[in-house]
């Protein structure tokens, strides 16, 4: 249990893309049900970090605001086998290669690849009305 409370932390700053539109204003039912559960997709493997390789998976959770689930579901999967220019575990590196426009990021698993990312148009210092994440499913 205290496993899956840990991929569902990670999980989580995946996500931050879509919260940020949400939590980052004053918002109302109507902004928070903008958010759409895409399902999930089968990506690269990912391997939770300190866990001894224990959790690991190739399923992927994908959300997304203001841009369609197949653009999120495509670009989810095209980007889980990106390899990342480092492994601090919890910070995010910026991500190419995803759709024209966005400012893409993710973060790494225990080898250096990614666990869970997201992707935004305009700065992540702004809030974004069109983003779309994924996190890693065990």
């Amino acid at each position: 249990m205290k496993t899956f409370y840990a991929l569902l932390l990670v999980t989580a700053v995946g996500c931050l893309s879509v919260s940020a539109a949400v939590a980052g204003q004053r918002t109302n039912l109507t902004s928070a049900a903008s958010i759409k559960v895409c399902g999930n997709v089968t990506g690269a493997k990912w391997v939770m970090p300190k866990t001894g390789g224990k959790i690991a998976g190739n399923k992927y959770g994908v959300t997304a605001v203001g841009v369609s689930c197949k653009i999120a579901r495509k670009f989810a999967i095209k980007l889980s086998s990106a390899k990342l220019p480092g492994k601090i575990i919890g910070h995010s590196y910026p991500l190419a290669g995803g759709p024209t426009g966005f400012n893409c990021h993710a973060n790494p698993d225990a080898n250096g690849k990614v666990i869970a990312g997201g992707c935004q148009i305009g700065p992540w210092t702004a809030v974004s009305h069109h983003a779309f994440s994924w996190g890693g499913r065990p």
